[in-house]
């Protein structure tokens, strides 16, 4: 797995912005719940759960017999030493303690814990089911700063792990005596590597038996390995085209639905992203299985070119439509960072058809976001984001939003139905209610078209001969490759 820690932690509850501590961390720990196959939350150490009415408690009550490894007791004050680690002051990572802020935190004796969010927030499940419960003995007393210096020393685990060694280049794993259920594999190996192209070379080179690929270039590395096996899954990440309301011709919502309906999403994968992703024309990511809306409409160029021209946009030079001295001629921003340059290159020559003119303006992306996007400094603009697994899209689309917490980044006008609608999605737990809202999103942002929503890229995870039976969860991020890795089993 590729890390820029040397050694990499071994407490997920630090040096989360590295996926692979995130990827340790499955293997070692469970949380009270867990995405299933449709990114549903599912009880994980809890055996059932409930919400309250008024959404303001949730009661977890924990599986009879769980044990960390080294046999002690796994316990509801587990739950509570671990959040109390999260909303202590000093905890370094702000998205993951901000999810937590306010959280109140109830047990009834060792079997069942109550979680009490300060106000109604839906995707507070998911965020359970990304919380890894670390054992209170660690954990208890120790100040943050000690947490993070002792987080390359392995505690008690309760997933289907336990490092027995590691050092800068490897970790190694031993079936957990108290797993449940146990793993079939008896031990693994984890090597770290410093970059994707390494990691991939050794898989090529039969130094190791599995990898991950997330770009089209890696994915075509990893294929032309031997006796190679590529299982994929759709990410909770949405790439889309956004349109600067405020720049004229975009403001005319007539250009920006003929935009959207001219766009080919299975062309458009095919061209730019080597057919690694699942095409989404609504606004909930495809990887949020549950949630997400119908299957793309096959696109209509003509009908868009027609449309265009019904609202007084004639082609002018170059074949560029014109109305009363404006032209449909636009710079398209993304961050230079693969594939997105291609992507909008592809849009670019699509739109050409029903002469909308797109020159593609790379930027560095580590300035996108501040220095395009938040400012409106562009006139359209493509980008990738990871929305995480709850379809709560309110940082992105409310009115109000604003940063750090939103980014209302097509900046149109204040819209109350749109507005409700997200925040019934982000305030009900009831999950047909739910999707029901989620759809309402999706219907309302259709109707404004702010932006058109194009694919979910997929992560691909790439075995080798040696590796049998091998099941990969088909949505969620690189760590959902071990979701299933207890049933995992080797060849022969």
């Amino acid at each position: 797995m590729v890390t820029s820690q040397r050694p990499i932690s071994l407490d997920p509850l630090f040096g989360r912005d590295d996926p692979a501590v995130r990827d340790v961390g499955t293997l070692l720990y469970r949380s009270l719940l867990r995405l299933d196959g449709r990114a549903m939350p599912a009880p994980d150490l809890a055996e059932s759960w409930g919400i309250s009415g008024d959404g303001l408690a949730y009661r977890f009550a924990l599986r009879a017999g769980l044990r960390w490894s080294d046999g002690s007791p796994l316990t509801a004050r587990d739950v509570a030493a671990t959040v109390a680690v999260v909303q202590s002051p000093g905890y370094p990572d702000r998205t993951t303690a901000a999810g937590w802020s306010g959280v109140k935190v109830a047990t009834e004796g060792d079997a069942v814990v109550t979680l009490a969010p300060p106000a109604p927030r839906s995707s507070f499940a998911a965020a359970v089911a990304e919380l890894p419960v670390l054992p209170a003995a660690g954990l208890l007393g120790r100040t943050p700063d000690q947490l993070r210096l002792g987080a390359g020393q392995p505690l008690p685990s309760s997933g289907p792990f336990v490092v027995t060694s590691a050092d800068a280049d490897r970790v190694e794993l031993q079936r957990n005596p108290y797993a449940v259920p146990a793993p079939r594999l008896g031990a693994m190996q984890l090597r770290l590597a410093t970059s994707a192209d390494a990691a991939l070379a050794d898989f090529q080179a039969g130094r190791v038996d599995a990898v991950v690929a997330s770009t089209p270039a890696q994915r075509e590395m990893a294929s032309r390995a031997a006796g190679v096996r590529l299982a994929d899954s759709t990410t909770f990440r949405f790439v889309d085209l956004l349109f600067n309301e405020r720049v004229p011709g975009l403001d005319d919502p007539a250009v920006r639905h003929a935009i959207a309906a001219a766009i080919d999403r299975h062309r458009l994968i095919s061209a730019s992203v080597g057919g690694d992703a699942r095409p989404q024309s609504g606004a909930i990511p495809a990887g949020i299985a549950w949630a997400a809306g119908a299957a793309p409409e096959q696109p209509a160029p003509a009908l868009s070119a027609r449309a265009l021209e019904a609202g007084g946009w004639v082609a002018g030079g170059a074949g560029i439509r014109q109305r009363g001295g404006v032209r449909l001629s636009f710079i398209l921003t993304v961050p230079d960072a693969p594939p997105i340059p291609a992507v909008a290159r592809e849009l670019g020559r699509q739109l050409t058809a029903i002469g909308v003119g797109v020159s593609v303006r790379p930027v560095p992306a580590a300035s996108f976001l501040a220095g395009t996007l938040v400012p409106h400094t562009f006139e359209l603009a493509a980008a990738d984001w990871d929305n995480g697994p709850d379809p709560d899209l309110s940082s992105f689309w409310r009115s109000n939003a604003a940063p750090p917490q939103g980014y209302n980044v097509a900046g149109g006008p204040a819209d109350p139905f749109l507005d409700k609608a997200l925040d019934s999605l982000a305030t009900v737990s009831d999950p047909r209610a739910r999707r029901d809202a989620a759809h309402d999103v999706e219907a309302r942002l259709a109707d404004g078209a702010p932006a058109v929503f194009l694919y979910a890229p997929i992560s691909t995870f790439a075995t080798s001969s040696r590796l049998g039976k091998v099941m990969v969860s088909p949505v969620g991020g690189a760590a959902t490759r071990y979701a299933e890795v207890t049933s995992w089993t080797l060849a022969g």
